[in-house]
C-alpha cells in the first residue's frame, strides 16, 4: 500500500547509502516537503492540544483506532520507544474511533499509556492528512513539514526503529 503525500508526489526514491535505517524500517521519505495541516484537537484529559504548539520539535502523529488489533498492538509499544527520548520527539496519538471516547479510555488506562492521546471524532483531521490506512503516522519536522510517513504496523522495540527516526530528523 502507497500513501502518496498530500500534494500527490510521490514518495523521494530512497538511496540505501543516504537512508539505509529509513529504508529497513519502512520510512517513506516525501521528496517534496509540504506544510503539516494544522489542528487543535481535545485531548483525553480534557486539554486541547494543537499541533502549532509543537513547533520547534520534530513531531510524530500516530493515527489509530481501538478497533484496529495493530494499533491495539503498537501503542504499548510506541509507549516505550518514547521513554527517555521526550526531550527529543514528540508522539501525539490520534484516536480516529468516532465518539467512543469511553472505550478509547478504557484502553489507555489498561495499557498505561502515558502519550497524549488527541480525539479526532469524526476523522476530519485523518481526511486532511490523507489516512486511508491505519496505523499510520506522519513525521512533520521542526519547521512543521510533513517529511515522510510509516504506514502499517512496525516493531518500535528494535533498534531500526530509533535509528530510522533519527535518520530522518537528523537526530544524534
Amino acid at each position: 500500500l502507497l500513501i502518496l503525500p498530500l500534494d500527490g508526489a510521490p514518495p523521494a526514491p530512497n538511496s540505501q547509502s543516504d537512508f539505509p535505517s529509513c529504508l529497513s524500517f519502512g520510512v517513506q521519505r516525501f521528496q517534496e516537503k509540504k506544510e503539516a495541516p494544522q489542528f487543535s484537537l481535545k485531548c483525553l484529559d480534557g486539554n486541547t492540544i494543537a499541533l502549532k504548539d509543537c513547533k520547534g520539535k520534530p513531531v510524530l502523529l500516530k493515527f489509530w483506532a481501538t478497533w484496529c488489533p495493530s494499533c491495539k498492538e503498537e501503542l504499548p509499544v510506541i509507549e516505550k520507544f518514547l521513554a527517555g527520548k521526550r526531550d527529543q520527539l514528540t508522539i501525539l496519538l490520534l484516536a480516529i474511533d468516532g465518539e467512543k471516547e469511553k472505550r478509547i479510555q478504557r484502553f489507555i488506562k489498561e495499557s498505561k499509556i502515558t502519550l497524549p492521546v488527541l480525539l479526532d471524532p469524526k476523522e476530519k483531521i485523518a481526511r486532511t492528512y490523507g489516512v486511508k490506512f491505519i496505523p499510520a503516522a506522519f513525521l512533520v519536522d521542526r519547521e512543521g513539514m510533513i517529511i515522510g510517513a510509516i504506514i502499517g504496523e512496525r516493531d518500535w522495540s528494535s533498534v531500526a526503529a530509533w535509528s530510522a527516526i533519527k535518520e530522518v530528523f537528523g537526530l544524534r
